[in-house]
């Protein structure tokens, strides 16, 4: 930039004295002919004789033609160093924004919509770059040409310096009223794209369950409103812009001709000369001209103010799980973990979890149950710091997790999601995302303990088949087994499988869970699980209701005690038992099971409970 600039200076230097010189080469002329000075009329003589005002006008013209040569090598270089300054700076500041938005917090991304950073980080980006590019030297432009034009006349002419400055106050004052009216208008039309962004991104990411219900005829509508509504917005910013620019050229074409009409008085009282005009006139045009672009300049400037502070909220926002600068990794271990009255809420107002605690030995396996709702899913994601606790502290291996390193804390937690995501790239890569270094052997390793090894192997290229977004070609099944898979490459000393098969049919549990005790040696494993066959063979169960343990125990110790643990456990092993023939309906058999009272104060109970 400071390249650019220093080009730009030295440019307007060479052409306010290509004017002064043209205006002298003007003036020599004139006193060539009023002195009845004679040369030969071929150009050739000209260019080697002559003498006195001839020869002052023949270096003046090789002097111009050599400052023109200057110009245009300097406004080649000025303008790539421009180009050169908005591609870097379009580099680093995408760089930037991709980096905040892989380090932010959940809360973060919670916070805002997916369509609304496509939108700040493409559509704002441009906005900061054009005027960066494009704005930020032409004003610099405007102020050297405007200067030192100023100063040319004022050379000449102290009174026709002066009633160019005129202007200059109406112009300051219009365009700073003009901003506090665009400014919101631009931020309004913005957010209303970032809407219509929002909209779009949505809809295509849930195309299938569009299709799938026949509401095609609605979402389409659903945009049209967000495009009218952005269509408004865009056109009150385009009127406001289309009465500003009018304005401008308006005050600029009076202060043009005002200037002509004083040098003529001046000329008709011998105090200027046919140069002075001359520079008047090429003055007053260069000038105009850079006065009727502040109009653009003004819109791209209201464009990337708002557009940078857009930004600037992404780049400068506080991190929801901040590291310490003395952060270190993780200790060796097995994986212990300790909750410690830990009160969590995504509204701190409203907390999902209170005081809550926990002890998990190293290398044990936590089944975690409970009602949709009560906080499991939360739970777990503490654990991993996608979190902090408002209350409370998370120990793993003796260590708050708060003072460990992000990286060295997240290698060693692994999760599979109950929504599965895989990434637009191979099956192999898709394993081995969290070590990307691997050999085939170890994710083939991965893939045979998730017992996905023999439909990998059926598909076109195997492990190098390229999967679809977000792998839509794999069933839900595969798509869960190839999550699973990716965990267990991990190698984490915990895993967390949050209702992990849920996708998967029964046999193919059995065949994961089997395969998956390997795996779960000496490894702390977090199960989010309904299935009781899932349930019952971990080395303690707890039941989460209302943010709060309200059970503890193995499967055995809880199934002897009353509570919600039974209930849901009587729910699924005598529904099935019941079988679909037995003629009652769902509200008998959860009357036979004692979930639902017949009348005030009496429940009937299973007798094999």
């Amino acid at each position: 930039m400071v390249l650019a600039c220093l080009l730009l200076v030295v440019w307007t230097g060479v052409e306010v004295v290509t004017v002064r010189l043209t205006a002298s080469a003007v003036d020599a002329i004139q006193a060539i002919h009023i002195g009845e000075t004679r040369f030969d009329e071929t150009v050739w003589s000209w260019l080697n004789g002559g003498e006195g005002e001839i020869s002052g006008l023949r270096r003046t013209v090789f002097v111009l033609a050599a400052l023109t040569i200057t110009m245009g090598v300097l406004r080649y270089l000025r303008e790539v160093a421009n180009s050169r300054v908005s591609m870097e700076m379009v580099f680093y500041i995408r760089e930037a924004v991709y980096d905040k938005l892989q380090r932010a917090g959940f809360a973060f991304h919670d916070a805002i919509s997916t369509g609304e950073l496509i939108n700040r980080s493409l559509s704002d980006l441009q906005n900061v770059r054009a005027f960066i590019q494009s704005a930020v030297l032409i004003t610099l432009e405007i102020v050297l040409i405007v200067g030192g034009y100023m100063a040319l006349l004022l050379s000449r002419s102290p009174w026709v310096a002066a009633l160019s400055m005129v202007p200059l106050p109406v112009w300051t004052w219009y365009i700073l009223r003009f901003s506090r009216k665009a400014q919101p208008a631009l931020k309004a039309a913005m957010e209303a794209g970032d809407k219509n962004l929002a909209v779009i991104t949505e809809n295509i990411a849930g195309v299938h369950v569009v299709k799938a219900f026949a509401t095609e005829p609605q979402e389409i509508a659903k945009y049209g409103r967000s495009c009218d509504d952005f269509f408004g917005k865009v056109m009150h910013r385009i009127r406001l812009f289309a009465d500003f620019a009018p304005v401008i050229r308006g005050i600029a074409t009076l202060s043009h001709l005002s200037l002509f009409l004083a040098a003529g008085v001046l000329i008709i009282k011998g105090r200027l000369n046919a140069g002075d005009v001359l520079m008047l006139g090429s003055a007053m045009g260069a000038i105009l001209l850079r006065l009727q672009q502040v109009a653009v300049i003004n819109d791209q400037y209201q464009n990337a103010i708002v557009s940078a502070r857009r930004l600037y909220e992404i780049l400068m926002a506080p991190p929801s799980v901040p590291e310490k600068p003395d952060a270190r990794p993780l200790p060796p271990g097995k994986g212990h973990v300790h909750i410690e009255h830990v009160t969590f809420g995504y509204d701190p107002a409203h907390p999902v979890l209170r005081d809550l605690n926990l002890d998990v030995p190293g290398g044990s396996t936590v089944a975690i149950v409970g009602p949709t709702g009560a906080g499991k899913t939360t739970l777990v994601s503490l654990i991993a710091r996608f979190y902090d606790p408002q209350q409370g502290r998370i120990l793993i291996d003796g260590m708050d997790i708060r003072d460990a390193a992000l990286a060295s804390l997240r290698t060693q937690v692994a999760y599979v999601f109950q929504e599965t995501f895989l990434f637009s790239d191979t099956v192999a890569a898709n394993i081995a995302y969290g070590r990307p270094l691997s050999d085939e052997g170890t994710i083939e390793a991965a893939a045979r303990l998730a017992q996905a090894h023999e439909f990998i192997e059926a598909l076109p290229l195997g492990y190098q088949t390229m999967l679809g977004e977000r792998g839509h070609n794999l069933s839900g099944g595969q798509r869960q087994r190839l999550a699973i898979a990716r965990a267990i490459h991990a190698d984490p000393r915990i895993l967390v499988l949050d209702d992990a098969t849920a996708a998967v049919d029964p046999e193919t549990e059995s065949s994961i869970r089997k395969a998956m005790r390997l795996v779960m040696t000496d490894r702390t494993v977090f199960v989010i699980a309904h299935r009781i066959s899932t349930v019952k063979r971990a080395d303690m169960v707890i039941v989460v209701e209302n943010g709060q343990i309200t059970q503890q125990g193995t499967h055995d110790e809880l199934l002897a005690q009353e509570g919600h643990y039974r209930q849901i456990v009587s729910g699924q092993l005598h529904a099935d038992a019941l079988g679909p023939d037995d003629g009652a309906s769902h509200m008998d058999r959860m009357m036979r099971l004692g979930t639902i009272p017949v009348s005030a104060g009496e429940q009937i109970h299973d007798p094999e409970d």
